[in-house]
């Protein structure tokens, strides 16, 4: 049974078991005080044996009178709460205007200073895609980086020139990764070779290395006595078109004059060297040369 078919059927057994039920409706009723909506009236019942009907009848009335006013003054409670949102939110959206009305500069003056921040970090710096060299990707696109890495050593240039066997200016012929092994395999046209003798046009190379040498691309590459790079552990001295150097901040012999720095391609989130980049002149070179002789 329902909770009303419940309290319909109780109704109907008490009205049934009272004698006169309309006399004892207007004692109620006129014993009843006249209640504001707004307040409930909680009223102290005795019970006594000569008045069990009339104590469970006042009960009942008592009960649906609460059960309506509760119901009346929740309904007016949500239509109050419903009224006021829109009112609040417009309070504060209208406060929230007020604030930004009341202080344009200093809104301005943070979030300008946010952007410089921003733009503060590169300020000065070239971009390596402005500069005069080829900008394609033609081995790099068909490359997987999460193959690759940077074999978790240090830059030190005096350790990779102890490692140097050979500097030799070349340009990237051609370049794939190997599918089972994940390395570089590169041809490499030797353009000149610096401070030593090496009687060959071409060699092949094989590195680990995610820093990758592009098609076309002139470098300039420290090489150990079995033709391995000397490091792989940050990019690669990289030529111009126009002479000048591409080089990392850890070469500081080659920075020693008229380095400007440059914002480098990133090459995967472990990547230390695209904002330690530098363009520095070719002339450097001799400096680097005759530093790696007198060792």
């Amino acid at each position: 049974m329902t909770k009303k078919e419940i309290e319909e059927r109780l109704c109907q057994e008490m009205q049934q078991n009272i004698p006169d039920k309309d006399a004892l409706w207007q004692r109620i009723e006129s014993s009843l005080p006249e209640q504001p909506v707004s307040q409930p009236v909680r009223r102290k019942i005795h019970m006594s044996a000569g008045k069990g009907f009339l104590t469970i009848a006042a009960c009942l009335v008592l009960t649906v009178a609460g059960m309506q006013y509760l119901k009346t003054n929740k309904s007016e409670h949500t239509m109050t709460e419903s009224s006021a949102a829109p009112a609040a939110e417009a309070g504060i959206a209208e406060e929230a205007a007020n604030d930004n009305a009341a202080m344009p500069e200093e809104a301005a003056e943070a979030l300008g200073s946010a952007e410089d921040s921003e733009i503060s970090e590169f300020s000065g710096m070239l971009n390596y895609q402005n500069l005069n060299i080829l900008h394609n990707r033609t081995i790099a696109s068909q490359v997987n980086l999460s193959r690759l890495g940077t074999d978790g050593e240090y830059f030190s240039e005096d350790e990779i020139l102890q490692h140097t066997e050979f500097f030799i200016d070349v340009r990237i012929l051609d370049g794939y990764q190997d599918s089972e092994s994940g390395n570089m395999h590169y041809t490499l046209q030797i353009l000149d070779v610096y401070g030593s003798d090496l009687n060959l046009s071409e060699i092949e190379l094989e590195t680990g290395s995610a820093y990758i040498l592009e098609q076309n691309h002139e470098y300039v590459l420290p090489v150990t006595a079995d033709l391995n790079l000397a490091y792989e552990c940050a990019p690669q001295i990289e030529k111009t078109q126009d002479e000048n150097l591409i080089i990392p901040n850890g070469w500081y012999t080659l920075m020693q004059s008229d380095t400007t720095p440059v914002l480098y391609d990133s090459y995967g989130k472990d990547d230390y060297f695209y904002d330690r980049m530098y363009l520095t002149q070719d002339l450097n070179l001799d400096l680097l040369i005759q530093k790696w002789k007198s060792l």
